[in-house]
């Protein structure tokens, strides 16, 4: 706003008397425990963007759809999207109109989840903004090939996703253009309550940095169709709406843990393990091989097939797209050779590693059971991998459960946590670099607690200024430190948020959402 970016959230707060204000998102600072929290008010169960479930025995990742819909299907509490519309969401908040929202209660196609007949409906119908985001992907893929090439030529820019110029022409034109038209229609039509999520921000602050050129020039983009909407709303009076501008999460600034140290916190695991074996003499525990043979991006070509499939007229055309998308499942996939590693689990599950930017989750997959540090402690092989992870540079913080609370460590002190109370065990409070305020405390001690956290969970090392990222990224959140807890809230002044307590994302739900059910009786 100061910059002159986004001159419609100015002109919101500096003359139409909105309230701009920051809230606490809690842990993990991701988009799926906080918008479970916005929409249910229930986000338990979410200790990261990627974490591993042990009963299962699988990884649960929100790149994939069938791991956003792990996290959907244990959501009890009704949604505050019902009768309402989703659009661009990782849940879809009970609403009765989804598009692009990768989780729904009810099972539905890919094709429907992408907006269905609805979405193709409004593309004819808006020939214009098509001719137009054919334009800007065009402008937006050679904007990318110059920035990553400057980038490069800068030593600047960190080993990026291989389709990540795809998928920035995908959502940064195409998915922003049909958003806004499906929003706008909405409105038209007097549906109670929309959220819908322009991502586009996220994305290029993740890979060019969060004050970048790149991401702060593409807000213009959104505050122009933040502007388009409230038109629409002004214009088609009858219900009278209230528009409301929230992030999910903050952003803080963050380094590569691969560029940094020249290899992957899975292999730094491995490598540590390797060695303890060798001294030894025992073999070491498994953590070994697992992206080259599961990618959570592998299933996307087939997923194009069978979305294909779903709106085939033709029976014996619909038949041999499916047996194509069978074909092409069992034998290729977008693999991790052209993409960074998310996470390391091997054939045998003995160490678990995920990593959600700068959080990591270590699983000692072996044992069914959560372990404690006691526990930990009892085996010298994991008892020598969590005092290697502690002495590294690149690792600030590890939080375990113990007999008492959450132990907390990094390598100048370790302290305990119980009911949001800190007891410093020895030398400094290791809390002390990501804040040692109520708030985050309370924070880390959730964190820890939640079921399917890790057995122990790392904070990448934060320097006041600038976090280690365990994904390939310059602008990360996950954790705590700097603004990654702090997103900003946006709404009209009666709405009363300026003096609310805002915690947790649930209390979004609380005081925002609820305002907009449709089980609300004053709707």
């Amino acid at each position: 706003m100061e910059l002159g970016f986004t001159p419609t959230l100015s002109r919101l707060v500096n003359e139409d008397g909105f309230t701009l204000r920051r809230w606490f998102c809690g842990l993990p600072s991701a988009t799926p425990y906080c918008q479970a929290g916005i929409f249910h008010g229930e986000n338990g169960g979410i200790p990261a963007f990627r974490f591993y479930d042990k009963a299962a025995g699988r990884v649960v990742t929100c790149n994939a759809p069938e791991g956003v819909q792990y996290i959907r299907d244990r959501i009890r509490a009704p949604g505050a999207l019902a009768d309402g519309s989703s659009y661009v969401n990782l849940l879809d908040g009970d609403a009765s109109t989804v598009a692009f929202t990768v989780a729904t209660r009810e099972r539905m196609s890919v094709y429907r989840r992408l907006g269905g007949t609805r979405m193709a409906l409004l593309i004819l119908l808006h020939p214009l903004r098509v001719l137009r985001m054919l334009f800007q992907g065009v402008g937006e893929w050679l904007r990318e090939e110059w920035e990553r090439a400057r980038g490069e030529w800068m030593g600047r820019v960190t080993h990026a996703e291989g389709i990540f110029p795809f998928l920035r022409i995908f959502t940064n034109v195409v998915v922003r253009e049909l958003q806004t038209i499906a929003i706008l229609l909405d409105v038209y039509l007097g549906v109670p309550v929309i959220y819908s999520t322009f991502m586009q921000y996220d994305e290029l602050a993740h890979h060019f940095g969060s004050t970048s050129r790149f991401a702060l020039a593409d807000l213009r983009r959104t505050d122009a169709r933040i502007r388009e909407i409230q038109r629409m709303a002004q214009a088609a009076g009858g219900r009278g709406y209230d528009l409301v501008v929230l992030s999910d999460h903050g952003m803080t600034p963050s380094v590569s843990y691969r560029v940094r140290f020249r290899e992957s916190l899975g292999t730094t695991v491995q490598r540590i393990l390797d060695g303890d074996a060798f001294r030894t003499g025992e073999l070491p525990i498994q953590s070994l091989a697992s992206f080259a043979q599961t990618s959570e991006y592998a299933p996307v070509g087939p997923r194009v097939v069978d979305s294909v499939a779903d709106v085939t007229q033709s029976r014996s055309i619909k038949r041999s797209l499916r047996r194509l998308g069978q074909w092409v499942r069992s034998r290729y996939g977008i693999r991790e050779l052209v993409l960074p590693e998310k996470y390391r689990v091997s054939a045998t599950h003995g160490v678990v590693v995920t990593y959600s930017s700068c959080l990591a989750l270590v699983y000692f997959a072996e044992d069914d059971a959560r372990l404690t540090l006691e526990d930990i402690a009892q085996t010298a092989r994991r008892a020598s991998l969590y005092d290697a992870l502690r002495e590294h540079p690149g690792i600030g913080l590890l939080a375990a459960l113990d007999s008492l609370g959450v132990h907390v460590q990094s390598r100048t002190g370790r302290a305990r946590i119980v009911d949001g109370t800190v007891e410093v065990l020895e030398g400094a409070n290791p809390l002390e670099p990501y804040g040692a305020d109520p708030l985050t405390v309370r924070a880390v001690e959730a964190l820890v607690r939640q079921p399917n956290a890790g057995d122990i969970v790392l904070f990448g090392a934060y320097d006041g200024y600038e976090i280690v990222s365990f994904d390939d990224q310059i602008g990360a959140h996950g954790s705590a430190g700097g603004d990654q807890v702090w997103p900003f809230l946006i709404a009209p002044d009666a709405l009363g948020v300026a003096n609310e307590q805002i915690d947790n994302a649930r209390d979004i739900h609380r005081v925002i959402m609820t305002r907009y059910s449709s089980s609300n009786p004053a709707d």
